[in-house]
């Protein structure tokens, strides 16, 4: 499976809601500006299928390009999520060698009727052809892109492709959102940490002078709009983990944005608060006490950015 998890330390959002948030989004639509133009093949590819059905494509034969191409082939009508610099874009793609026709890869997302999508992140610092074809996209946007030489070899050497045609690919942008928590922000029950974040939605834990509450809880301090969490989702997350005596333990805002699994996968991950996580929605920012049995309390924040 074709995952793409970037570092999210180049990729600050601004955590804005209500009115000021969507015309952010909106500004954000307007403003932005695809790195990856149409060209000869991308143009000239034939896609059979809508948006979120497996694609059958024909491309023209030899058609030789010397950079990478983009075509947006299908537009969604809502603009108001667009995928620009430091979004977390879920996504299907399928890959297609461009001289014999042959798929060379398809996500889950195609086959499976709730199947979940992958991942890319829009990242200057580190970007990539994928991640650059859904650049300026919006949920319900399908793009054409067609590879160069160089990008073609690479990919096809993952996908253990011998040919050295180009390589056409066909992507629907499912979801496209800020890697911070986005929503209506809620009080904290008695006890509990103190939360805050800056302006770039990044959070601080001050921590109340009594000893720590025994066992696991937990408290949704951002209330996101997103999907609702699933006991069997790969939740993508933002964590920042502090012990009760202040030490942090585990920061993605320094590290980059962390997969934390399905609750079953608890065991081997570590991850004990994940079942925390469950029945929440995408876009919430949730605060957990976790106090494993045996084990020290610590506090932790996740910003919920994704589930796949």
């Amino acid at each position: 499976m074709l995952r793409r998890l970037v570092p999210a330390t180049a990729a600050a959002v601004l955590l804005l809601a209500g009115v000021t948030g969507c015309s952010a989004q909106q500004s954000a639509a307007a403003d932005c500006e695809p790195r990856l133009k149409p060209g000869v093949l991308s143009d000239t590819v034939t896609v059979q299928g809508a948006f979120g059905e497996a694609p059958q494509v024909s491309v023209p034969k030899q058609t030789e390009i010397l950079t990478s191409q983009r075509t947006v082939v299908e537009s969604a009508e809502d603009r108001t999520d667009v995928a620009s610099e430091g979004s977390l874009v879920g996504v299907n793609m399928a890959f297609f060698d461009s001289a014999s026709g042959n798929q060379l890869y398809a996500s889950p997302g195609f086959s499976q009727a709730k199947g979940s999508p992958e991942f890319l992140m829009i990242d200057r610092k580190n970007s990539n052809p994928l991640s650059e074809a859904v650049r300026c996209t919006s949920p319900g946007d399908r793009v054409v892109l067609a590879m160069s030489p160089k990008e073609s070899a690479q990919l096809g050497a993952q996908l253990r492709s011998t040919s050295t045609a180009p390589i056409v690919g066909v992507i629907d942008t499912v979801s496209a959102g800020p890697l911070t928590a986005r929503g209506s922000v809620r009080g904290l029950p008695s006890g509990y940490p103190a939360v805050v974040t800056n302006e770039k939605g990044r959070p601080g834990v001050v921590l109340p002078p009594r000893d720590a509450p025994a066992g696991t809880s937990s408290a949704v301090r951002i209330a996101g709009d997103g999907a609702k969490v699933a006991a069997s989702d790969n939740v993508i997350a933002q964590v920042l983990s502090v012990g009760w005596d202040g030490q942090e333990q585990t920061n993605s805002w320094d590290t980059g944005v962390m997969a934390l699994g399905a609750e079953d996968q608890v065991a081997q991950s570590g991850f004990t608060f994940r079942g925390e996580l469950t029945g929440k929605t995408v876009g919430s920012q949730v605060v957990v006490i976790d106090r494993p049995q045996g084990g020290d309390a610590r506090v932790v924040v996740v910003d919920i950015v994704g589930v796949g």
